[in-house]
């Protein structure tokens, strides 16, 4: 079964702090101050609203985009392009996986290496990482 990837609570944290947008519009799965995975995230929002009226200090959350969507972010915001590949020893595909990130304005023949991880999505988390904490 295919299931969407996310983001990991501490990926979630970094995007918020550098802009993802926090709207349950776009993404309707959050994380709770803890951590906790919710595919509700449109309830916080509308808590916080009606918290607001009230007086009521609302629960916080933290959007929580797939990596799809934070690597589309980074690409039409930030101008980032996270690549991520097979690694290939000799003319053999390995199970092992590269990622890569070109900062589109510049010219870079391959970009920067990230690093090599043991998952497509694990280059991906990476990579996304990397973005946030070194060039966003």
């Amino acid at each position: 079964m295919i299931e969407e990837e996310y983001v990991s609570f501490e990926t979630a944290k970094l995007l918020k702090e550098k802009g993802f947008p926090q709207d349950p519009n776009i993404c309707n799965t959050a994380y709770t101050p803890r951590g906790k995975l919710s595919n509700n995230a449109k309830s916080f929002a509308h808590n916080f609203t009606e918290f607001n009226k009230l007086g009521i200090k609302p629960r916080t959350y933290t959007m929580a985009p797939t990596q799809q969507m934070a690597m589309r972010w980074l690409r039409e915001v930030h101008k980032l392009y996270v690549k991520v590949c097979p690694s290939v020893e000799g003319y053999y595909w390995t199970e092992k996986w590269h990622s890569y990130v070109d900062e589109l304005n510049k010219r870079y023949p391959f970009g920067t290496f990230i690093g090599t991880f043991n998952s497509h999505e694990e280059a991906c988390e990476a990579a996304i990482k990397y973005c946030l904490e070194n060039l966003v």
